[in-house]
């Protein structure tokens, strides 16, 4: 069997993997430094670890499993890989949850604190701050209940928040949530008017593609944040650069945007009481250990024919 490897790992790491296939059979790994190369060597490929671009899929006819080095599946289900029943495709759902609710919060406290305004006249040497919120005792909804959903709502605990949530899986309240809702829309706007805060967190699929739009921020209290961590395009954009200019909403934090980089046109730039950052929540300084460790050990469960881990729904996108 070959298996071939699409991503940046050490020699070290690759030598690891090679000796984990060796002791399971006579099984290759065989490393690509570009998609060119991924192209030619997955003629004979049943295993690809990494990238997975739609060229390298049509290139392997024998493929039968994806381990994606990404927890959002948005972008990657081309119709190569979904119409193949016989390919299994597996995520990094909740790998980078930590530094995900971490992020979330940084964000939001960053909004409420009216750091914003402080950090911009140091510049200045100005000694003035924004307006502030106090989250303590306020309510925080919660749009999906993954790993930086849950990861969120657990660091919530230590504020006294009602914690309000829609998942269309995980329908039982977690502990520290209140209430779990199905995802429809008399429900979200049940979520978003009650909530003095939301993070998103959810994936970006054909259900949740522009899912707040102007009618569901109109829904929001003036006073309330809105906070998104998992994928650009759930928010319309130009209705959020809109309801902060009207100050129909208190403040905004974004990591991603329906297009990264952030186009120089965009209505987003200049919004007032609005925090960007470049795409970074999933990051930090074990990021590149664990991504390895669970392809390592996603590895040794399909070569000893185990269950894997992280299988995801084609059809549902997650």
């Amino acid at each position: 069997m070959r298996i071939l490897v699409y991503f940046d790992f050490a020699a070290d790491q690759i030598d690891q993997l090679v000796r984990l296939a060796r002791r399971h059979g006579d099984h290759e790994v065989v490393v690509a430094e570009n998609a060119s190369c991924a192209e030619d060597l997955a003629s004979t490929a049943e295993v690809l670890l990494g990238h997975f671009p739609k060229s390298v899929v049509v290139a392997a006819p024998g493929l039968r499993w994806i381990q994606s080095h990404s927890a959002g599946m948005d972008g990657f289900l081309h119709p190569a890989v979904v119409e193949r029943d016989e390919v299994v495709v597996t995520n990094m759902a909740g790998l980078y949850a930590p530094q995900g609710g971490e992020h979330a919060w940084a964000l939001l406290l960053a909004l409420t604190r009216g750091l914003l305004p402080s950090i911009r006249s140091m510049a200045e040497r100005q000694w003035r701050g924004g307006r502030t919120f106090e989250l303590a005792g306020g309510t925080l909804g919660l749009i999906g209940l993954g790993g930086f959903g849950l990861e969120t709502a657990k660091r919530a605990s230590g504020y006294e928040m009602t914690l309000l949530a829609l998942d269309p899986v995980r329908l039982h309240p977690p502990e520290g949530v209140e209430e779990v809702r199905p995802p429809t829309q008399q429900n979200l706007l049940w979520l978003l008017s009650e909530s003095d805060a939301v993070v998103v967190c959810c994936p970006l699929t054909d259900e949740t593609r522009h899912m707040i739009g102007p009618g569901e921020l109109a829904a929001m209290k003036p006073s309330a944040y809105l906070v998104c961590v998992s994928r650009g395009g759930i928010i319309d954009e130009g209705a959020l650069a809109e309801a902060l200019r009207s100050e129909r909403l208190a403040g905004a934090g974004l990591d991603v945007c329906e297009v990264e980089p952030l186009p120089p046109e965009s209505s987003l730039w200049g919004a007032p009481n609005l925090i960007l950052t470049p795409h970074c929540a999933g990051a930090s300084q074990h990021r590149a250990r664990k991504t390895f460790e669970f392809f390592r050990d996603n590895l040794g469960r399909y070569l000893r024919g185990e269950p894997l881990v992280n299988v995801i729904d084609k059809g549902k996108g997650y």
